[in-house]
């Protein structure tokens, strides 16, 4: 009961200990709107405030901070977890345009 509760972070079987960070901007650049596989997820407090990210089979991604709720509601749901330790997750990015008109990367988690 307490390792599933208190396991800061031990829920995905990958190990992104030596993974570097990117954003998810220059993921899309490189790859375009391919779904990139999900592998873990975590979030961690920044200089303004909770981020989310993504964990993929090589890089660790921060994604959006309107994609924190999500991610937290994953982390939180152990058949969700389970379901990405089986590599049935994927994330779609997408674009929008902001309220100043510029284009702006984010995504869907998607099953795969």
């Amino acid at each position: 009961m307490f390792n599933e509760r208190f396991s800061h972070g031990k829920k995905f079987k990958i190990n992104s200990d030596n993974f570097p960070f990117t954003t998810l901007d220059e993921v899309v650049q490189e790859n375009g709107n391919s779904v990139i596989p999900v592998c873990g997820l975590f979030t961690y407090k920044a200089k303004y405030g909770v981020r989310p990210v993504l964990i993929s089979s090589t890089l660790k991604i921060n994604l959006p901070d309107h994609c924190l709720k999500d991610v937290e509601d994953i982390i939180a749901d152990d058949e969700l977890c389970n379901a990405i330790n089986e590599g049935k997750c994927g994330f779609l990015p997408s674009q929008y345009e902001d309220k100043n008109g510029k284009t702006r990367n984010s995504g869907s988690f998607v099953d795969i």
